[in-house]
């Protein structure tokens, strides 16, 4: 369902990223580790069109992002780092406008409600967004990623500073897209997040995929802290 092969991106001569492979087959969850600037977003930003890659090829569903993003771009939910949301509108406003930018055709009001009541924002519906917490931010960001019921969904840290109750959200959500058969690419520095909800995991360290596959082979038999760990030595 994913496919990158040999992905490169440099900025003024650095590379961000430099041949980056990975695979996400579809309805596997994938968690992408590695330490802060390693390249973890800069992938994520090119899978979902918001960078164009230097070289190499980032596929969604067979469809090269670069030749086909507005294909590919219905196809993909994404929450980055920083949910672009907007302060000054509800909760109900805002929903409704993605609704409207992506042309959704399911039931307006259902599907808001049905998104709303999985990430369990629906007290919040007439609040300005400016005036929710972080974490309630954070589940406006996820409700507006799902709008439209995407086939792949991509998350840049969902979990990052975030309360111990509203990070237990995410995962129980992250939890019921696997259930759904959803294709879901992950970056995280929760390894027991990693270790519970996906079936491969790619280490990413100063811009090249140092290992990359199905959890049992990364860990052999050790916990994904230490395999991390022993790489990253």
């Amino acid at each position: 369902m994913i496919e990158v092969r040999g992905l490169k991106k440099t900025f003024d001569g650095f590379a961000a990223l430099d041949g980056a492979d990975l695979s996400v087959p579809r309805g596997a969850v994938y968690g992408l580790v590695g330490p802060n600037g390693a390249g973890k977003s800069t992938t994520m930003n090119i899978l979902t069109g918001y960078l164009s890659s230097t070289s190499g090829r980032a596929m969604i569903d067979g469809l090269d992002i670069l030749e086909h993003p507005m294909a590919v771009k219905k196809k993909i939910g994404f929450l980055p780092e920083m949910p672009p949301l907007y302060l000054e509108m509800t909760v109900k406003e805002y929903l409704n406008f993605i609704y409207d930018l992506k042309k959704c055709t399911l039931n307006r009001k259902e599907h808001i409600a049905e998104i709303c009541r999985v990430v369990k924002i629906e007290d919040t519906m007439d609040r300005m967004i400016k005036n929710l917490s972080k974490g309630y931010r954070q589940r406006v960001g996820i409700a507006g990623a799902i709008v439209g019921n995407p086939e792949v969904i991509i998350f840049d840290e969902p979990t990052n500073g975030l309360d111990v109750l509203t990070a237990k959200v995410v995962t129980d959500f992250l939890a019921e897209l696997r259930a759904q058969g959803k294709t879901v690419l992950l970056s995280t520095h929760i390894f027991s997040l990693v270790e519970k909800l996906c079936d491969r995991v790619g280490i990413i360290i100063d811009g090249k995929m140092a290992v990359e596959g199905a959890l049992p082979e990364i860990c052999g038999g050790k916990s994904l802290e230490d395999a991390f760990f022993d790489l990253y030595a």
